[in-house]
């Protein structure tokens, strides 16, 4: 993705921006305060820049990053720039412009907003990525992420020693510019087609369960034999899920997402609709509890990276209730 460039007036005010108090906020972005809570840290101010918000994932994350703050007093910003990497960008500018304590970045645009990040690194202050790193030399201060080339590759094997090399599968991905999109597609396909499985369609839904839907229909009038369907998500599982269902071919159909974080998808998984997800944890709680140490001095890893379970009918009931059809209570997973 090309890289977008900024204004150099943009560029001068970033320089000096850091060291400015009282700067007027460009934009009027959701601002949580509490006035509660007693820490060391409260009343510090925090950014949280979202690429988008359309998805559970993003939404739980949300939740997660605000609610944790307002535990700790923190008093965050909350920026969405709605699928477009250079609102994205702007939106960063404008935090360094508002002197923010610290910055968090949850972001599907790595390389797109790689010149805010660096004047971000110009000014010194901390940055926390959820998610999807950055790239080349754009430098961040802690990265809260999974092992997802590597789940992946483990996801590769789980299919290949399920349905056996001479099965055909479905490939549905999410967002191509997305860092973890791209190493849950490779891993898996490293594997899977190293073992001679032949991927009989390949689709981009973009993370949503309606484009999903559609290019799963595709594929079941193209193709007459689909054994597994791989996906990036849940929400686009879910849509393949429909899809099959409806043409009546779901049953015997091995369809798998990511994130595990939605009853919806628990209750496919326990009734059989859905095989089973890789969890992946939102890190918006663990998010905040990392800024938290930040802004008191004391020191984390560049790098912190969470397991990803894979659920299925088996233990999908440690993490939902069937009673009431509803997640049981996330606990934090920062163990440092």
């Amino acid at each position: 993705m090309k890289k977008l460039d900024m204004t150099a007036s943009r560029r001068q005010f970033l320089k000096t921006a850091a060291a400015t108090t009282g700067a007027i906020a460009l934009g009027a972005p959701f601002v949580a305060r509490s006035g509660f809570a007693q820490s060391s840290v409260a009343g510090k101010k925090v950014g949280y820049s979202m690429s988008f918000s359309t998805i559970e994932w993003l939404v739980t994350q949300r939740r997660g990053v605000t609610e944790t703050a307002e535990k700790f007093g923190l008093n965050v910003s909350v920026s969405d720039a709605k699928d477009r990497p250079s609102q994205q960008v702007q939106d960063l500018e404008d935090f360094v412009t508002r002197g923010m304590d610290l910055i968090i970045i949850s972001t599907y645009y790595a390389e797109a907003i790689t010149p805010a990040v660096k004047e971000i690194n110009k000014t010194g202050i901390p940055i926390v990525v959820l998610s999807s790193s950055l790239v080349g030399d754009a430098n961040w201060t802690c990265r809260l992420a999974a092992d997802n080339l590597g789940t992946a590759r483990n996801a590769g094997k789980y299919y290949v020693d399920k349905l056996g090399s001479s099965a055909k599968v479905v490939q549905i991905e999410g967002k191509t510019g997305s860092m973890v999109n791209q190493e849950r597609s490779k891993g898996w396909r490293e594997v899977v087609e190293k073992s001679g499985m032949k991927i009989v369609g390949h689709a981009v839904a973009n993370y949503e369960r309606s484009q999903a839907l559609r290019r799963m229909e595709d594929f079941l009038q193209s193709q007459r034999e689909i054994d597994g369907v791989y996906c990036n998500n849940d929400d686009m599982a879910l849509g393949a899920m429909q899809a099959a269902r409806e043409a009546g071919r779901l049953k015997g159909m091995m369809i798998t997402g990511y994130d595990g974080i939605q009853a919806e998808m628990m209750a496919a998984i326990n009734r059989g609709d859905v095989h089973g997800t890789w969890q992946y944890t939102p890190m918006g709680v663990e998010g905040v509890e990392v800024a938290a140490r930040i802004l008191e001095g004391k020191s984390v890893p560049k790098e912190i990276l969470f397991q990803s379970p894979f659920i299925t009918k088996e233990n999908v009931k440690e993490i939902w209730d069937e009673s009431t059809n509803k997640m049981k209570p996330f606990i934090s997973q920062l163990k440092i």
